[in-house]
């Protein structure tokens, strides 16, 4: 009984691991500008936005982060976002850099870090 047990434990981690596998690489990055008007920055000078589009064949939750020249990251995220959707995220005086998180919509098995988490662990 004890294997039994321990064998489809295995099989759900397994699975866990597969799914995340299968969307690795769906949230791709298909554009980035600078020096572009946004309406919630003051001035262009050094404004970055970089744009993710949805490639899966599936919806998902999407989470991602722009950084601004303080270090700090701006934060968005999406729910339920459908195949070749996009989404933006922005930064007022950026450094360039960007990340996101991918996982299928409605998995309550994978959270993403809150946006505090994100400053306290990257905003170096």
């Amino acid at each position: 009984m004890r294997e039994k047990f321990s064998l489809i434990l295995l099989l759900i981690i397994f699975t866990s691991f597969q799914q995340e596998d299968d969307l690795f690489g769906k949230l791709v990055k298909y554009k980035s500008e600078w020096g572009k008007t946004c309406t919630q920055c003051k001035e262009l000078k050094g404004t970055y936005r970089v744009y993710f589009k949805n490639t899966a064949n599936q919806a998902l939750d999407v989470k991602v982060a722009a950084q601004e020249n303080d270090k700090r990251w701006r934060v968005f995220s999406r729910l339920t976002m459908q195949p070749n959707d996009s989404i933006v995220a922005y930064a007022c005086k950026g450094t360039g850099k960007h990340m996101s998180w991918v996982k299928a919509a409605g998995d309550n098995s994978v959270t993403f870090p809150t946006d505090e988490e994100i400053n306290l662990q990257y905003g170096k």
